[in-house]
């Protein structure tokens, strides 16, 4: 587990799940693969998105990276948030272990979650949410279409 602190006042931890066989290259890619950021909402809805990220995976080499962005009131210091860390770190790890594929996660402790992820993703990044689809538009819809606003290629898988 790392822990780091940013210059833009977020605190973040990535917790790996250690993969089984090494990260390949695929022919032709230069070593790099397609790195497809998650973003969790729920764990049932982050399941979803990772469901679909596992197709991906098959069929691009895609390396999946679940961003877990955590709002710490103003009233705390980043690194005291109400939550205590090892309690988000405990969700990823359950989701780790019924996700579908390998999985690499990023937790972030901010102050304002949609400014810290346009700050942690790269331009034109490919990013998968799960929700639900509804007459209303949900909060990962909104979430969604921002980011696709922004100019990244978003994934919405919608639970059913």
């Amino acid at each position: 587990m790392d822990r780091s602190r940013t210059a833009e006042g977020r605190s973040e931890t990535l917790i790996a799940r250690k993969a089984e066989t090494p990260d390949l290259p695929l022919p032709g890619d230069n070593g790099q693969r397609l790195q497809v950021n998650v973003l969790y909402t729920t764990h049932s809805k982050t399941l979803a998105a990772l469901r679909i990220t596992s197709r991906l995976g098959a069929e691009l080499g895609a390396c999946p990276k679940v961003l877990l962005l955590y709002a710490v009131p103003y009233t705390l210091p980043l690194e005291r948030p109400a939550v205590p860390a090892g309690f988000l770190e405990e969700r990823i790890r359950a989701l780790a272990r019924e996700s579908p594929t390998e999985i690499t996660a990023r937790i972030i402790l901010c102050r304002e979650p949609q400014r810290s992820l346009r700050q942690t993703l790269r331009p034109h990044s490919l990013i998968v949410i799960g929700g639900r689809k509804g007459w209303w538009p949900s909060k990962e819809q909104r979430v969604a279409w921002r980011l696709s606003r922004d100019g990244h290629e978003v994934i919405f898988a919608s639970l059913e």
